[in-house]
């Protein structure tokens, strides 16, 4: 239970309704107790035939407001101890959110989306079942069995210890049940998300599918996955509609004990015919609590492996952190490599190898190099999205690690060459740059960009609602968004990482011509393919297996005829050929 523990902050938050909860159960578990001994005494004066019709009324009234006071206090039950539950479902969850969005980037790299997404849905779904259900079902359990035992015994003990024979086996009937039932829907689940990820492929994917003619290859898949997902839920039908039978065949066990030792002791003298009557609504009262601890103890060890997992991803510090007393840093005056070498978690190999760079105030540095070259790893490291492994890299001649990581990110605009859109409207992906951006400004940005006149081809305009990772931008429009993005919040430090490498060299040489007004005032890095992206560049370093093996402008690299220089060559004779 030590990983429930991991609990007692969320259940002591809402403790007063939990309280509650359990006394109202309590007191419904009374009523409901109670009311019985009246149905027995009905019966003895019946059949004794000692009675008036005010007795019987007074009777009949008794169990009427025991029944309703039952039902009544219930209902506050379920309303404090399962609100109580959603309430504590809401702050685990929105705690799980925080505690994965501080991870560092490392993290997401060993850790599958799918299985994050399990953990805020499936493992919070659990843990809300065993605070709301669980709880609610064990007090139940504890009280109705408390009372209604000691009523029974104090009918007739021999009578009682007839009747409860069965009812272990109905404990461990619905345990033993129970445990196939949660290793089935466990299948279930599982599959249910191999299945939604099928046909997430499949629709995000449709241009694929339908280019290379595979629609009919693609149902075949997903008829075979979903044949599959139907016979493990009709397994776990067949489990589950066997829960009730078997309960009920118990129950009837224990109820024809009673009416057979019972009815003997009936006719001995011994006992009432209402005491018979009693029994047999008491047996029924307590089938439900007797079945549920093994339903309970199967909840419990779900919760408990699902908080295991929870808090080992909440519990998990990132790598990436501010220092105690971090600087703040207003202005980025120059930028300092200082020998820096970098490799990814679990290699052995470094992406970066002793980097040594110095990138002015409002100068451009250009990066060029072939694929796996640790283009992208070198810009990975200026928002401090990794850590160097040695080395250091300095802002205004203070090593990044002592600043402020917000100040640092707040200060710089990255767009990626793969750039992720949200499932929202122009303006709103836009906006993330900027929460507060004028009209004005969201315009100018998407000027410099080139992406202006074709926002308002739109029928909404920058109302557009752009779909999932911005499906319905074509490649160059997303790229573009993605600079407009980062160009709305006006960064120090501007950096672009292949981010033109889905425009046409036409729109490219506008949108250049347009930044060179921006580069005016920030600093920027920009990572191509093309040379005609970098080579107005103050400063262009080319990587190979992650060290600078040429660096300077774009006339000195050509006239050193090296690597640079091949490079251009090569996109001159493509250019001349395309044409």
């Amino acid at each position: 239970m030590l990983d429930l523990q991991q609990l007692v902050p969320y259940l002591k938050k809402h403790r007063r309704l939990l309280l509650l909860g359990l006394c109202f159960v309590t007191i419904s578990n009374i009523c409901s107790a109670f009311y019985p001994r009246f149905i027995g005494d009905t019966v003895n004066l019946l059949h004794d035939g000692n009675y008036t019709i005010n007795m019987v009324l007074i009777k009949v009234s008794y169990i009427l407001l025991l029944t309703i006071g039952s039902g009544f206090f219930m209902y506050l039950t379920r309303k404090t101890i399962i609100v109580a539950s959603r309430k504590i479902e809401y702050d685990l969850r929105d705690d799980l959110l925080k505690a994965i969005e501080r991870q560092s980037l490392d993290y997401f790299t060993k850790t599958p989306t799918g299985s994050l997404m399990a953990h805020s849905t499936n493992d919070i779904a659990a843990i809300r079942e065993f605070i709301g259900p669980a709880i609610m079902y064990s007090a139940n359990t504890i009280t109705t069995f408390t009372f209604v035992v000691s009523l029974m015994l104090s009918i007739s003990i021999p009578i009682t210890l007839v009747a409860l024979l069965p009812l272990p086996l109905i404990a461990l009937t619905t345990f033993t049940i129970g445990k196939r039932v949660h290793l089935a829907t466990r299948d279930v689940q599982n599959h249910f998300g191999v299945l939604t990820t099928q046909a997430q492929e499949v629709f995000s994917g449709i241009r694929i599918v339908r280019t290379f003619v595979r629609e009919m290859f693609e149902k075949g898949v997903f008829s075979e996955s979903s044949k599959k997902y139907i016979l493990l839920c009709m397994r776990l039908a067949r489990l589950q509609s066997l829960t009730m039978p078997l309960l009920m065949l118990l129950v009837v066990c224990s109820q024809l004990l009673v009416l057979g030792f019972g009815g003997l002791k009936v006719i001995e003298g011994s006992a009432q015919l209402g005491d018979l009557s009693q029994f047999f609504i008491y047996l029924n009262q307590l089938m439900f609590p007797v079945a549920a601890i093994g339903w309970v103890t199967n909840i419990v060890q779900r919760a408990k492996a699902s908080m295991q997992r929870l808090g080992t991803i909440m519990n998990s510090m990132p790598t990436i952190i501010n220092q105690q007393q971090s600087a703040t840093i207003t202005e980025i005056n120059s930028i300092e490599f200082k020998n820096v070498s970098f490799m990814y978690s679990g290699s052995t190999k470094p992406v970066l190898d002793s980097i040594s760079l110095s990138i002015p105030k409002l100068s451009s540095l250009g990066i060029v190099g072939n694929v796996g070259s640790g283009k992208s790893s070198f810009i990975k490291l200026l928002p401090r999205l990794y850590d160097v492994t040695s080395g250091s890299i300095e802002f205004n001649g203070t090593d990044i690690q002592q600043y402020n990581l917000s100040d640092i990110r707040n200060s710089t605009g990255v767009v990626l060459q793969e750039p992720f859109l949200f499932s929202m409207s122009i303006l709103e992906n836009m906006k993330i740059g900027k929460a507060n951006a004028t009209m004005e400004e969201v315009i100018e940005a998407a000027k410099t960009a080139c992406l202006y006149e074709e926002v308002l081809s739109f029928p909404k305009g920058f109302e557009t609602i752009i779909g999932e990772r911005g499906i319905s931008l074509s490649g160059g429009q997303k790229q573009r968004l993605a600079i407009a993005r980062a160009l709305l919040r006006k960064p120090q430090l501007l950096i672009l990482d292949d981010a033109l490498s889905a425009v046409d060299t036409s729109t490219e040489s506008t949108i250049l011509k347009n930044l060179r007004q921006v580069f005016t005032n920030t600093t920027s890095v920009i990572i191509a393919h093309r040379i005609s992206t970098v080579q107005n560049c103050t400063n262009i370093i080319v990587l190979d297996s992650g060290k600078i093996i040429e660096q300077g402008t774009h006339n000195e690299l050509i006239a050193l005829n090296g690597h640079y220089a091949e490079m251009h060559r090569y996109q001159l004779l493509e250019a001349e050929l395309l044409q």
